[in-house]
């Protein structure tokens, strides 16, 4: 008796979408290419004091999750909307970014 496990079952579960002004990108599913990288690069992210290399490191990644997205519509994000992308991108519920980015935009409103 022959045994099979077919990888195709467990392919992405659902469909990430980002929406960045009129244009949809879809997120892709990461391999384990992806997922070394990423976890190389927040490595190296750790040690580096540069905000802004961070943060080029970060549009980088972004851009190997959104291979479709034009680096300059990444750059053109504010703070919190490049934040909320990234977390995104790593899973998070997109409900609870909306609310947790808008809770910290009052909250510094109130300062």
């Amino acid at each position: 008796m022959t045994k099979l496990l077919n990888l195709n079952q467990l392919a992405a579960k659902e469909v990430r979408e980002v929406q960045i002004g009129d244009k949809t990108y879809s997120i892709k599913e990461m391999s384990v290419e992806d997922f070394i990288e990423t976890t190389r690069v927040a490595e190296e992210m750790e040690k580096e004091a540069s905000y802004a290399k961070q943060l080029e490191a970060t549009v980088k990644l972004i851009k190997r999750a959104v291979p479709d997205l034009d680096p300059s519509s990444v750059l053109s994000l504010s703070l919190d909307q490049l934040r909320a992308l990234t977390a995104f991108i790593r899973g998070e519920d997109p409900e609870k970014l909306v609310e947790a980015t808008q809770a910290a935009q009052a909250e510094a409103g109130n300062v």
